[in-house]
């Protein structure tokens, strides 16, 4: 009997064995699921890391207007803004090669250098006609980005981000700057040079009195110029720099014309023009009245000195304002009803189409006329105004067969 017991304890010992065993294994089991669900939380974690990190990416560059590119170690594009799918078209799109996409061999060397750590100045390139500068640099992963990538056995590559800023509206300015300082030089020298002329020609004549009363009559005249200037200019000024507050009141437009056209009468009349009002009596507008009759009397005067023969009219059209042309443009007073569009026609001599785009800069004349006086300031005064009341300004014409110039102001609800 007792190989039995020995069969029996034998058994026992294989149970207690075999229940240790089957312990140790639960146990193992559920810290290998603690560890997996741990590993799971912590993915988790990292995933909901990254998109955040994503989202902020794409907000940040997209809020910006200038092209943005990311490009990794073989030169192929990972990721590209809207601003940057707009300058490159369709052919931008990630995955695609960077000289497939901008056709640019500058811009693939200036790549090349970020990536080698060679890259130094911001360079200037010309892309899609218009002209850019160049930043690149060595683009710093997320941290999240790089966990994920060990967990799932990718490599980390190294990356660069391309800025692409719009320098042509910087250039624009600076040529405008350098026209305005050229212009101004020439509009004072002109009358500065004819009072040393005519204060010389004083001096040597000083027994003809009638002689002496003609030349200082002549040498006001220079002076009403230059003071005329030197307040158009810091009119100009105030006016560009929001410092002339808008009083907007309720306006009968037709009365606001009446009260211009009755000025500038006189003069229509010595130039053998008439001048017509045909504004409907019930247009009314909301509008600093000063300032709007101070664009009329820009407008009208102007049509009044060029218009040779036959007359100038004042109305109201249906036309809107074409699209902008410049960078940042903005278009009030386009397609919304709450803006009506008054127009002053003449019949005169016309504008060059090639001036037409530039007759609202400051100085700005066309040359042939640029004898018949006046500061080359009212038409860019009377831009800033429009702009300030929300509205835009333009002209068309035919040389030849006189102008139209339209701009637009609130109308009154």
């Amino acid at each position: 009997m007792e190989w039995m017991w020995l069969i029996i304890a034998g058994l026992i010992a294989l149970c207690v064995v075999a229940a240790l065993r089957i312990r140790a294994l639960s146990a193992e089991v559920i810290s290998a699921g603690a560890e997996a669900r741990e590993a799971r939380e912590e993915r988790i974690r990292l995933q909901a890391e990254l998109a955040h990190a994503l989202a902020a990416r794409d907000a940040i560059a997209n809020t910006t207007i200038d092209p943005i590119l990311f490009v990794n170690a073989e030169h192929i594009v990972t990721y590209h803004n809207e601003p940057a799918k707009r300058l490159f078209g369709a052919s931008c799109t990630v995955g695609r090669s960077l000289i497939e996409i901008t056709r640019s061999y500058e811009l693939d060397t200036i790549a090349e250098e970020a990536l080698n750590n060679t890259y130094e100045l911001p360079r200037e390139l010309s892309l899609g006609g218009r002209q850019f500068r160049v930043r690149a640099g060595v683009l710093c992963t997320n941290q999240a980005a790089h966990k994920l990538k060990e967990e799932t056995g990718q490599k980390t590559e190294r990356e660069i981000v391309l800025l692409l800023y719009d320098i042509g509206e910087l250039q624009r300015l600076g040529r405008a700057r350098r026209d305005f300082v050229a212009n101004i030089s020439h509009e004072l020298r002109t009358p500065l040079t004819t009072i040393r002329l005519l204060v010389d020609t004083l001096r040597s004549m000083p027994s003809d009195e009638a002689g002496r009363t003609r030349l200082l009559d002549q040498i006001s005249e220079q002076v009403d110029s230059l003071t005329q200037l030197a307040q158009e200019m810091y009119d100009l000024s105030l006016i560009e720099s929001g410092r002339v507050p808008m009083r907007m009141v309720s306006t009968n437009v037709a009365e606001l014309v009446d009260s211009v056209i009755a000025r500038l009468t006189p003069q229509a009349e010595r130039a053998g023009l008439t001048l017509n009002n045909h504004v409907q009596p019930d247009v009314t507008a909301l509008i600093d009245a000063e300032q709007i009759r101070r664009v009329l009397s820009n407008l009208l005067h102007n049509a009044i000195k060029f218009t040779p023969r036959g007359g100038v009219t004042v109305f109201v059209s249906d036309k809107r304002p074409p699209a902008p042309s410049l960078p940042g443009e903005h278009e009030e007073g386009g397609n919304d009803a709450a803006y009506i569009t008054l127009a002053v026609q003449d019949t005169g001599v016309g504008i060059p189409a090639d001036a037409l785009p530039r007759i609202f800069e400051r100085f700005y004349k066309v040359d042939r006329v640029r004898g018949q006086g006046g500061t080359g300031l009212g038409l860019s005064i009377a831009r800033h105004i429009v702009e300030a009341h929300g509205g835009r300004i333009w002209a068309e014409s035919q040389e030849g067969a006189g102008a139209t110039f339209y701009f637009t102001v609130p109308a009154d609800e």
